[in-house]
């Protein structure tokens, strides 16, 4: 996809996405942006901080409570040192509204990278340095970081939803598009407060989307800089359709004079912003790169390695919670431990998914007397065909453990979209089949985004996102996410 750039402007136009918006800091001027500028100083505060316990954590679970070592406080000054532009470069001082994933995306991998220049700077100054020591601050390192984070990422939302950290926005365009962009844009949590649109000459000075959202037209394009002053607008939000050449010369212009930062509706739904960059292309276009995802070569080999060693270890280590569930499976009820059933993967392959018993004898032949058809994946709230167990199974999701056997024998992935029965994926083959791009998984994006509670629609949407953003560190955050949805029980029947 291109978007067409006339302007051969020195500064970029930063690109913004339907999904939530980033937010980077306003003009200095703006008291919204001395608030910003503030929580990313103490936020690098808070991530030396972490650094330094993980280190010092980790000397004390490998050495005990000896006085720290000459090498070891070297590694100690480095790490402090290193930490704040490792994570500088890969953007966690923005202070911008990255989604929960790709936040653990970046976190895992300046972590990583800052552990292995520890690693570095030790070899150079030839410091014997504890492997074991270095594994373990990593371990404590992420896990400190990854809490801060999520402590800070509550407090900025807070700040968000009372308005303290609201970016004042005017809405460049009065067109259908701009209005949808003003309702996306009016959730507290995303940080922004549209006070107003700007008539532009492309769409002929209609005000169809402000009587929609009871926005007023702030006044006309060519004013915009007069605007922005009066208005005290901390951004420009540009509706990509609402303008012609002319106007985006005139929105740059504005930005100049006033210094606002400009964000540009780009219609790219659902897609990570890590997988996105904007490039030159010759003189005139500005075009949006988009990099592919393939589960192929090194990537399918890397996960199914992961795959592989992760559900060989949770069979050995989770091997006395499998047996006593399949024990209270077979006093509570008639009929065998395990349901078994012909499910879908990927290519369309046909396999048996293994699974705990959690309901009566042949109860999915009474499905057609008892499922709810607007419920994914034919699941139903009290379904009177559970046994008391089988109840607790689900809510729990113990029910699914056995699919570790699913996994070790390549049908299945760790992640990845849920399998479906075969007859199911037959009648809506045309709709389903781009799930099957990938292995089916034990868990997957759906399931740590409303599991049962959401709908068809939206549960096949979410399972097209993660095809769509496939990683690594993605299905480490999924997992993780998976076992915080568990212990709550959220969505699950």
């Amino acid at each position: 996809m291109a978007v067409l750039n006339p302007l051969d402007a020195d500064g970029p136009l930063e690109i913004a996405l339907d999904e939530p918006p980033a937010v980077v800091a306003p003009p200095p001027s703006s008291e919204v942006g001395r608030r910003y500028r503030r929580i990313a100083f103490f936020l690098a505060l808070t991530d030396v901080s972490c650094v330094v316990t993980a280190l010092l954590l980790a000397w004390v679970v490998r050495f005990g409570l000896e006085p720290v070592s000459t090498a070891y406080m070297a590694a100690l000054v480095v790490g402090a040192a290193l930490w704040m532009p490792v994570f500088q470069v890969y953007g966690l001082y923005a202070v911008r509204h990255l989604s929960a994933s790709e936040e653990f995306r970046r976190v895992l991998s300046a972590t990583s990278i800052g552990a292995l220049l520890i690693v570095l700077t030790s070899y150079w100054s030839e410091s014997d340095l504890s492997r074991q020591w270095v594994a373990i601050t990593w371990a404590f390192a992420l896990v400190l970081e990854l809490f801060a984070r999520r402590t800070w990422r509550y407090r900025v939302w807070r700040m968000r939803t009372d308005g303290r950290l609201s970016l004042k926005t005017l809405i460049v365009g009065t067109n259908d598009e701009a209005g949808r962009l003003t309702g996306a844009l009016e959730s507290p949590k995303l940080g922004f407060q549209p006070v107003g649109y700007v008539a532009t000459s492309q769409d002929g000075h209609r005000a169809d989307g402000a009587r929609a959202n009871g926005i007023p037209v702030a006044g006309k394009i060519d004013d915009l800089a007069e605007l922005i002053e009066s208005c005290s607008a901390d951004c420009l939000f540009v509706a990509s359709t609402a303008v012609s050449p002319a106007d985006t010369l005139q929105v740059v212009q504005a930005s100049r004079q006033t210094g606002v930062e400009v964000r540009v509706s780009a219609n790219l739904p659902q897609i990570l912003a890590s997988r996105l960059s904007v490039q030159p292309v010759g003189h005139e276009v500005m075009a949006i790169s988009l990099k592919p995802v393939r589960l192929t070569g090194m990537q399918a080999a890397v996960k199914r390695a992961f795959d592989l060693t992760t559900a060989s270890l949770g069979l050995v280590v989770l091997a006395p919670v499998l047996g006593m569930v399949a024990l209270a499976v077979r006093l509570t009820s008639k009929g065998p431990a395990l349901f078994c059933q012909e499910r879908v993967t990927r290519g369309g392959r046909a396999f048996t998914v293994y699974k705990f018993r959690t309901m009566q004898v042949d109860g999915d032949k009474l499905l057609d007397d008892t499922v709810d058809k607007s419920s994914p994946f034919f699941k139903v709230e009290d379904d009177p065909r559970l046994t008391k167990v089988g109840n607790f199974l689900r809510k729990t999701s113990l029910d699914e453990l056995p699919q570790l056997i699913n996994v070790v024998k390549g049908e299945m992935s760790l992640v990845g979209p849920r399998p479906l029965p075969v007859d199911q994926v037959a009648a809506n083959l045309e709709m389903l089949g781009p799930r099957h791009e990938v292995p089916a998984g034990v868990t997957g994006w759906w399931q740590v985004n409303g599991r049962s509670s959401v709908s068809p629609d939206e549960a096949l949407r979410l399972d097209l996102f993660y095809i769509e953003n496939w990683s690594l560190s993605l299905d480490l955050y999924i997992l993780l996410k998976t076992v915080s949805v568990i212990l709550a029980r959220r969505g699950a029947h």
